[in-house]
């Protein structure tokens, strides 16, 4: 039998490769490992990942590739000896004319050298292996095989060999889909290496998110962008039920799936999520248990969140398809599911499930009785959005008419910042409330109304809504106590009494442990950080943060909306301790938990994301973020918390680029600086971007007026860090004036202050003046130790900061060149693969943060000629990634500075 000799060598390798050797350890040629199988669907990345690694592993391997007609026991054991034959000396005996698979193996592992050195014998696409003659034949070749030997099977569905008796013997080795899922560092590779521009952290989380790290869809991501906007839209469109992905998933269960099957994948399409009890429930037919167990082994894009437990759900993509294609099924049938499985997941103590069921068979009723009886669980596990649709579902008619649902839609608008429909539903309350009925809510009216009343700045409206809720026993909802006690304290802190809101958080806390509350407890620890940073105690803010989240992974609550909220507080005490990588991880984790919630509700954690790419002088980065920033801005209608924190970032933006008309133009339109009412860090942060606002537009001496006035309130109030971030700016507006010996005075008076607060980022926000600014300070004053150690390190930190205002450009001669590559401090890499003039400018550029697109447009070339410059470079430099360039770029451009 003639035999194909590209079969027997591994196949050409893409264009860009993503190395991965992170999954290196499962490579390791041990001989107790007798097996490695690599299994996920298609896609995957599984014959490429092998195909890199072993050579980069240096691991001698022999491959096949097999096709559907390789599942004859007599091509296949063809192609088998062939492929054995590469790794040994002397050839194999030719196949016989008769017996079974088994004895043509046995007879082959007695023809095998004893020893040799470890190597590997590659099967790829074994999925089209499912002969019972040859899978007997390779539970033998297992049982024997020699241990210089490690099999290694690349598939989509898991194979019949015993991979039960092997694993509890240690003997196999496995790389499933989670493996295989490409991580963040892995996207942002393959980014770097096809795109001529850096998409933001924000785009590549939610496009890893929504594509399960599966490779052929990030791929399909890359292959058609051009630019960031059109990378960001086309993530929007990364679903499922794109054309392209239809048309893929069509193919793939034609070729692979039976009729009955594909039609039971449609069914189970209804579920989330889905175990074999379940499935019972929600379908009629035999053998259920076992087709599903099957689909799962056939690499039906079926994944286990689990591996201990009997769930199982969807790949992302391939659920969204199923939903695509349910239209195949009738309205009778997919309604009749729908609520077959709302009723299975009422059964099995999952409101949020059953409710979602409910809404999509269309079942009113359902929905409303669901709503009415679960809405305390409910709203305890934050499903607002959720109840949301189902509250839509209903119409305010029918709302209005039950205290219950009233109450729900009153705090599910809350939670979604549509005020207005929760006013709208007090007053629904308050035309209602002499009936009997709505008397029995009494208690968790007045809470509500209490809340809405504090989201509009109207602390002294709040506080006794919230005692009289308190004097009120609640029938409904059970957490109201302690959610008016909540609301009490928080007015307390709005108010300024912050030891009296910090006793009274920490009674919630007490409570909340007693009761099982953990979103209350969560919100307590997160309301007690707050107070702690404006009482200027940042360690013990980050200490209590600690506690939120070890409790937040001991309760498996990492969905819930509140964990945005810790994240976002984590993330400004870290941005503030300038501690960006983490900051910028923290802001990340807040918005993937929100990804599904609307980018409305992730405004904070964009905002820390602009400040931390500022502090890195990225300025791409950055300008992404502040677009993006501005959008959510002017969709919603937000606290003023919110704004004047927005704010500030636009504001310090506007600083660096130099955009003084902007800054106009704000002082304009902001909300106007409430002096009286300054008694908590937003109403203050909100007077001082104005007096930002004038001292860059050079009315220092209004700044400094206002400025002073405010500080009247910290001084009474205790409220040590808005004081430090108050005498910055007026460091700031007296230097701006030209009075630079009462500059100094502030700024060493803010850093007597951060000796206790420990604040830095707020420093580095004055910009290109901190620098002079700290020297005269050291010139002039004697300043104890650890103040001298603080003005330091800010010295070094503000050297670094960029003047995103001006372009940057390195232009270097030859002659300079030559200079920096003989001094013996420059590394060995870079004597013996000097770059070129061109490739030294790009160096310097990407040391200063600017994107492939700016790049071209500051050397006036095109994306695609930077492209090559910036891949020589990383070759000549051996680097892997942008991170790299820049720290190789900072060390060599510290020489040029020195000179």
């Amino acid at each position: 039998m003639p035999l194909l000799h590209d079969k027997l060598v591994p196949p050409p390798m893409p264009h860009c490769v993503v190395a991965r050797p992170r999954l290196n350890d499962h490579f390791g040629l041990d001989a107790r490992v007798r097996l490695l199988l690599v299994q996920a669907p298609a896609g995957y990345g599984k014959t490429t990942l092998v195909a890199e690694r072993l050579p980069a592993l240096e691991q001698e391997a022999a491959w096949l590739c097999l096709e559907p007609q390789d599942n004859q026991p007599e091509r296949f054991l063809a192609y088998w000896r062939e492929a054995l034959n590469a790794l040994i000396a002397e050839p194999l005996s030719p196949l016989a004319t008769h017996g079974d698979c088994t004895s043509q193996l046995e007879q082959w592992l007695s023809e095998l050298p004893s020893s040799r050195q470890a190597c590997r014998l590659v099967i790829d696409a074994f999925e089209h292996i499912n002969h019972p003659d040859l899978l007997a034949g390779l539970v033998y070749w297992l049982r024997h095989q020699p241990s210089w030997l490690t099999l290694t099977l690349l598939t989509r569905s898991r194979p019949s060999l015993g991979l039960a008796s092997l694993r509890l013997r240690g003997e196999l080795e496995e790389i499933d889909l989670t493996a295989l899922a490409m991580d963040a560092e892995e996207a942002h590779t393959l980014c770097a290496e096809q795109l001529s521009f850096p998409p933001t952290r924000v785009s590549l989380e939610r496009a890893l998110r929504r594509s399960g790290g599966w490779a052929l869809a990030l791929n399909w991501l890359v292959e058609r962008t051009t630019t960031r906007a059109g990378f960001d839209a086309l993530v929007d469109r990364l679903s499922g039920a794109h054309p392209d992905f239809v048309a893929w998933f069509d193919d793939r269960l034609a070729s692979d799936v039976a009729d009955e099957d594909r039609s039971l994948l449609l069914q189970l399409g209804v579920l989330e999520r889905f175990s074999p009890a379940l499935v019972a429930r929600l379908l009629e037919g035999e053998r259920l248990t076992q087709r599903v167990a099957a689909l799962e082994q056939a690499g039906m894009f079926i994944e286990r969140p689990d591996p201990h437990a009997q769930w199982f759900r969807f790949h992302r993509l391939f659920a969204e398809y199923l939903r695509h294609r349910r239209h195949e099924l009738s309205v009778a049938t997919q309604r009749a599911l729908h609520r077959q499985a709302s009723q299975a997941w009422l059964a099995l103590d999952d409101p949020a499930m059953a409710l979602r069921q409910a809404i999509l068979a269309d079942a009113r009723d359902d929905v409303a009785e669901l709503i009415a009886q679960q809405g305390p669980s409910l709203l305890a596990n934050g499903a607002y959005a959720l109840m949301a649709q189902g509250l839509a579902l209903l119409g305010e008619p029918r709302i209005a008419a039950v205290p219950a649902l009233t109450l729900m839609y009153g705090w599910v608008s809350h939670a979604q910042f549509q005020f207005e429909r929760t006013a709208r539903a007090i007053g629904w309350i308050e035309a209602q409330l002499e009936s009997p009925p709505w008397q029995a809510l009494n208690a968790e009216f007045a809470t509500l109304r209490a809340q809405l009343a504090i989201n509009q700045g109207n602390a002294e409206r709040a506080a006794p809504l919230a005692e009289a809720a308190l004097q009120s026993p609640a029938h409904y909802l059970a957490t109201t106590p302690l959610t008016a006690t909540s609301i009490l304290s928080e007015a307390r802190f709005v108010q300024g009494y912050l030891d009296e809101s910090l006793s009274r958080v920490r009674e919630v806390e007490r409570e909340a442990r007693q009761r099982e509350d953990h979103q209350r407890l969560l919100w307590a620890f997160c309301h007690q950080s707050e107070i702690l940073v404006a009482q200027g105690r940042l360690q013990a803010a980050y200490d209590i943060q600690e506690r939120a989240f070890a409790h937040l992974e001991h309760a498996e609550l990492e969905h819930l909306p509140v964990a945005e909220f810790l994240n976002r507080i984590r993330s400004q005490v870290l941005w503030e301790w300038q501690r960006l990588d983490e900051a910028e991880q923290a802001a990340l984790k807040g918005i993937a938990v929100l990804d599904n919630q609307g980018e409305r509700w992730t405004l904070q954690c964009h905002i820390q994301l602009a400040k931390v790419a500022q502090s890195r002088g990225d300025q791409a980065q950055c300008a992404d973020h502040i677009r993006r920033l501005r959008k959510i801005l002017a969709e919603g209608d937000y606290h003023i918390d919110w704004v004047a924190n927005a704010h500030a970032t636009l504001l310090a933006w506007w600083q660096s680029t130099n955009d003084l008309d902007a800054v106009a133009r704000w002082q304009q339109e902001a909300p106007p600086p409430a002096l009286q009412s300054a008694t908590n860090h937003f109403s203050q942060c909100n007077v001082r971007n104005h007096a930002r606002a004038l001292t860059l537009l050079g009315r220092g001496d209004d700044a400094s007026a206002l400025l002073e006035a405010l500080e009247q309130h910290t001084v009474r109030l205790g409220l040590v860090t808005d004081a430090n971030r108050n005498q910055l700016c007026l460091a700031a507006a007296r230097w701006g004036a030209g009075d630079t010996d009462a500059a100094s005075g502030h700024l060493h008076t803010a850093l007597q202050l951060a000796s206790k607060t420990g604040l830095t980022g707020s420093f580095l926000r004055l910009g290109k003046p901190l620098g002079p600014m700290l020297k005269r300070l050291a010139a002039a004053t004697p300043l104890a130790p650890l103040e001298q150690s603080r003005l330091e390190r800010l010295l070094v930190l503000a050297t670094r900061q960029r003047d995103f205002g001006s372009a940057v450009q390195l232009m270097l001669d030859e002659s300079v060149i030559a200079d920096i590559v003989s001094r013996p401090e420059v590394p060995e890499l870079i004597r013996t693969s000097p770059l070129t003039r061109r490739e030294w400018q790009i160096l310097g550029l990407i040391h200063a943060g600017l994107s492939n697109e700016q790049i071209a447009e500051q050397l006036s070339v095109a994306p695609t000629t930077i492209k090559t410059h910036i891949r020589s470079l990383y070759q000549k430099q051996n680097i892997r990634r942008r991170e790299e360039a820049i720290h190789l770029a900072g060390q060599l451009l510290a020489h040029i500075q020195a000179e």
